[in-house]
């Protein structure tokens, strides 16, 4: 509150905060939001205590404009924020340029039966968003129609979260290995990536497993989607560890060579489209093109 907001031209703000769209409107200055998490699917399924949605909506219907990365942000906005929604600007993430290097040498084992998600968490909301509970759940009915199946969880969970998951699932065929340093090679050992999240807002650890030749299945309600949905059509799932379940298998029993050249096409994909350097210069244009809107240099 006692930020000095009087001192700028404008404000572009990370994340959705309440008091900076307040100020703003009262000193008459544009305020822009950067919403690139979880928040708005949050508002979608009523996660949050009620005390906390009103605020949020109230709060993001005053800021002069959002850029959001990614469609299905920008779907979930409208439909959270209805007819008084600040005007949209679309963007995207991109993999970095040098990492994206080393990824497109990776020469994944597609004929191997591993799964693999790469998810940050610790517990708590966290694998509610990274949706660890389907992924656990998924794998254990594809151990019914695939024996040898086995699931890798990359990033860091605290041991009461893989415990109380195992608790739940404890014939998943998983293991969690992790904060990684080397993803390539992890990476190089599977077949396919899997990401059924509630809400996640992009989701670059996916682009980064499709550049390294695995290809991905994701939920419906993962940002990157949209760029799935160009390599494989049947890439995109509903929450639901059925069907995921039926798509991995329908995946498995491609041959070996139509796996690669879906690897291949999303491969090729993120080098054309989806690079750091590709999604910066959106940015620049989607900020130049706000600021031509409220008549700001």
């Amino acid at each position: 509150m006692r930020f000095p907001y009087g001192q700028y031209d404008a404000l572009l703000i990370e994340g959705p905060h309440i008091w900076p769209p307040l100020a703003g409107r009262w000193l008459q200055i544009p305020v822009w939001g950067l919403i690139d998490e979880h928040t708005f699917y949050f508002l979608h399924e009523r996660y949050f205590p009620k005390t906390t949605r009103l605020a949020l909506t109230f709060a993001l219907r005053r800021y002069t404009g959002l850029f959001v990365i990614g469609q299905m942000l920008a779907r979930l906005a409208k439909s959270v924020l209805g007819p008084t929604c600040p005007p949209l600007y679309i963007g995207f993430n991109g993999v970095e340029e040098l990492r994206l290097e080393r990824l497109l040498m990776v020469k994944p084992l597609l004929e191997n039966p591993t799964l693999i998600i790469i998810a940050h968490g610790e517990e708590g909301w966290r694998t509610y968003y990274k949706g660890l509970d389907l992924y656990m759940e998924t794998l254990t009915l594809l151990r019914r129609h695939m024996p040898s199946i086995q699931g890798l969880i990359v990033g860091r969970w605290t041991k009461r979260e893989q415990d109380r998951l195992f608790g739940l699932f404890p014939k998943a065929p998983v293991r969690f290995l992790g904060a990684v340093g080397d993803i390539e090679t992890i990476l190089g050992e599977t077949s396919l990536y899997l990401h059924l999240a509630r809400g996640e807002a992009w989701g670059i650890a996916v682009q980064e497993a499709i550049a390294a030749g695995v290809p991905a299945i994701v939920s419906e309600w993962t940002g990157a989607a949209e760029v799935v949905s160009q390599i494989w059509s049947h890439g995109v799932v509903p929450l639901c560890p059925k069907t995921a379940t039926e798509r991995i298998l329908e995946y498995f029993s491609l041959p070996v060579a139509e796996r690669k050249v879906i690897a291949e096409r999303g491969r090729s994909l993120i080098r054309s489209s989806y690079t750091r350097r590709q999604a910066v210069e959106r940015f620049y244009q989607l900020f130049e093109d706000a600021c031509r809107r409220v008549s700001v240099s």
